[in-house]
């Protein structure tokens, strides 16, 4: 009886990892939406994904270790400042400031996601995915630069934008694999 329980337990563990990670990509990618789309569609989209990345990474949070949790609570810390930074970018005029709020939340972002690769929680398989969401932070970075150059910038950095949400997909995925692998 008792390994029946420990069976169902593991398999609803399991089943709640699938469902955080559902989310978290989702709330991922609609943020990521807002490099991709500038209008104050992509703007309400991308808060909108925060919002969901914010609630469901809060969930996950316990099932992984001291250093998954330290890394978490850094990662709440960059969706907090990119909230803000969301508002802000929908009042005219405040593009600037909402850029410097952005690279702040950046910052933030790119110091969780490396704590979050010493997490032994995720395994092998989830440290490879925080590495896909890295290049994607390097792609994001990429696309600001290039997006500096009039005409061709504009092009070019929407490609790296769309490049970078495929990898924000693939590595939640495996971040996803790695918890349940472990499990």
């Amino acid at each position: 009886m008792l390994i029946i329980q420990a069976r169902k337990s593991g398999f609803y563990k399991f089943k709640i990892f699938i469902n955080f990670g559902h989310f978290i990509l989702a709330g991922s990618l609609l943020q990521m939406f807002n490099g991709v789309g500038t209008s104050w569609a992509g703007t309400l989209a991308a808060i909108f994904g925060i919002i969901i990345f914010f609630m469901r990474l809060k969930k996950l949070k316990d099932g992984l270790d001291e250093m998954g949790q330290a890394a978490v609570g850094i990662l709440n810390i960059a969706i907090i400042i990119g909230i803000i930074g969301l508002f802000i970018d929908l009042i005219p005029g405040f593009g600037l400031f909402a850029s410097i709020v952005f690279v702040v939340a950046f910052i933030f972002e790119l110091l969780g996601f490396l704590k979050l690769k010493h997490c032994a929680t995720i395994g092998e398989i989830g440290k490879s995915g925080v590495t896909f969401l890295l290049i994607a932070m390097g792609l994001a970075i990429l696309t600001s630069l290039i997006g500096i150059i009039p005409f061709l910038g504009a092009v070019v950095g929407n490609v790296l934008s769309l490049i970078a949400l495929i990898f924000i997909f693939f590595g939640w995925l495996r971040i996803q694999a790695g918890l349940i692998e472990n499990e």
